[in-house]
């Protein structure tokens, strides 16, 4: 009877470690991946940003030219765009009344 537990727990102990490592592996996927598709530019102003740089496609009509500190997040694969942006207190109101 010792014998059977013995091994019942040796084999418990054993399933336990194969799926700490199993978790630890996906646990470092996860983490450790990246997407390579996703771009990000970063742009100090509005007028820095090239003409030729296809940015400006991506850019509403409405995009204030004054923004400042602009970070840009594009994935043509699956068309997702996220823009990031400051401005001062007084060109935000004309962009609240778009």
């Amino acid at each position: 009877m010792l014998a059977i537990s013995s091994n019942l727990s040796k084999m418990i102990i054993f399933i336990f470690a194969i799926i700490i490592i199993v978790v630890l592996c996906v646990i470092t996927y996860l983490y450790l991946y990246k997407d390579e598709s996703l771009v990000s530019k970063h742009y100090i102003n509005y007028m820095a940003i090239p003409e030729n740089d296809g940015v400006f496609t991506w850019l509403p009509d409405f995009f204030p030219h004054v923004a400042v500190d602009i970070s840009i997040y594009t994935n043509v694969e699956d068309d997702y765009f996220f823009s990031y942006f400051s401005l001062t207190n007084d060109d935000g109101v004309g962009l609240r009344k778009h």
